[in-house]
């Protein structure tokens, strides 16, 4: 279900996503769950070609940029987390690893 161009992306962010702690990564239908006692990071299963990251990271403290990061208190979406982040290339997942890095730090 997963589109060709993004299987490489995919586990780059995987590294990404387990390179600072040891956490647990659930595998459920919909999404991927990086955890310790909750989520700190939510992966959806995407058929287009951008990855959906959701992260457990205060929206307030992050620089929100049009196609790159959003808000998403309030707005229903699957897996947990209020800040959404789009990585539909290697430069994206090197911009969002900074967030990456803060959303696991907090746990």
């Amino acid at each position: 279900m997963v589109p060709d161009c993004l299987q490489d992306l995919y586990g780059e962010l995987d590294d990404a996503l387990t390179a600072w702690r040891e956490f647990e990564v659930q595998t459920l239908w919909h999404y991927v769950a990086y955890r310790l006692i909750v989520n700190r990071a939510s992966v959806l299963r995407s058929p287009y070609e951008v990855i959906l990251v959701y992260l457990t990271l205060d929206p307030d403290t992050a620089e929100l940029k049009e196609d790159f990061t959003r808000d998403m208190r309030g707005v229903g979406h699957l897996g947990a987390g209020d800040l959404e982040v789009r990585i539909a290339s290697a430069t994206n997942l090197e911009r969002a690893a900074p967030l990456i890095r803060r959303a696991f730090k907090a746990a």
